[in-house]
């Protein structure tokens, strides 16, 4: 009897230390996955556009070897896009810069800018440097060289919102061009509001600031999308501090300017009139870009 007390004894203790041992594998199973999961989520957030927009941090600077070696020579099968500064092409990942998902887009200036047009991309870079909304597309990256200057800004990978308006042949080359194997899915109006709202106040942000920034070719091509469907203001290039007005006690209010910058049927008459740009005429583009959204016609 005692033989068997014991042993049912010995029983019951090697059971309570599987028991205890197999709570523990069990919970460090769990700790692990939590863990796996909460590093998953952190990288998930820093590669997306929305926590690039939030962040912080200055452009760095990005050889242009480098770009070259990224964008295949600046190939044509590279190429997403083309506007005001000069051609946009896509790449994965570029060593002077952290590595995120999205993958890159360099934009490009199809010629040399020159001894003037570099000092004033410098100041603009040095401008837009301070500027951190979580609907304005964030510069990540800039090129100086004379020869090709380059930005460098997250790759959106849900195109603009006139090429998911229009969807023309060539739009719908670029889309496939970013992944898209089928075109997307025409955008509902509630898709289009959400885009425009993000627009609006990434550019009431701009014009918040000390001094104002004033955008100057708000439209519906400069109006990016991430793959969820958050809308960006971009193609700040042409963004300038606005300047003070006469008399004005040093109050920044508008923009006197020789050179007419804006796409036809967005620019308000004052620039094409009085050489004038100011919040008004941002104002002014967004207006017809909401009017191109949600009616689906061109801006002529």
């Amino acid at each position: 009897m005692r033989a068997e007390a014991e042993a049912e004894a010995e029983a019951e203790a090697a059971a309570v230390e599987a028991a205890v041992a197999a709570v523990a594998a069990a919970e460090a199973q769990e700790a692990a996955a939590a863990a796996a999961a909460a590093a998953a989520a952190s990288a998930a957030a820093v590669a997306s556009v929305a926590a690039l927009a939030a962040a912080t941090a200055s452009p760095a600077a990005v050889p242009l070897d480098e770009l070259i070696a990224a964008t295949d020579g600046f190939a044509e099968a590279r190429k997403v896009g083309e506007g005001g500064f000069g051609r946009v092409y896509r790449c994965d990942a570029l060593p002077s810069l952290p590595r995120v998902a999205c993958g890159f887009a360099v934009k490009t200036a199809l010629v040399g800018v020159g001894a003037q047009g570099l000092a004033e991309l410098q100041s603009e870079v040095r401008t837009l440097s301070a500027a951190c909304h979580r609907s304005l597309l964030p510069l990540l990256g800039v090129c100086l060289a004379p020869a090709r200057a380059c930005l460098v800004y997250p790759l959106c990978r849900g195109g603009s919102l006139e090429d998911r308006l229009y969807r023309a042949p060539a739009a719908l080359q670029r889309l496939r061009m970013l992944g898209f194997e089928t075109p997307p899915p025409p955008l509902s109006s509630a898709a289009r509001l959400r885009v425009l709202r993000d627009a609006a106040r990434a550019l009431h942000y701009l014009h918040t600031l000390s001094p104002m920034i004033l955008h100057r070719d708000v439209s519906a091509g400069n109006i990016l999308l991430d793959e969820r469907g958050n809308g960006y203001l971009a193609d700040v290039g042409l963004a300038r501090a606005a300047e003070a007005g006469a008399g004005s006690s040093q109050q920044v209010s508008h923009l006197s300017t020789q050179r007419i910058f804006g796409k036809p049927g967005y620019m308000d008459s004052i620039i094409t009139h009085d050489g004038q740009a100011s919040q008004l005429t941002d104002g002014f583009a967004l207006g017809i870009t909401l009017l191109v959204a949600l009616t689906g016609r061109g801006a002529l």
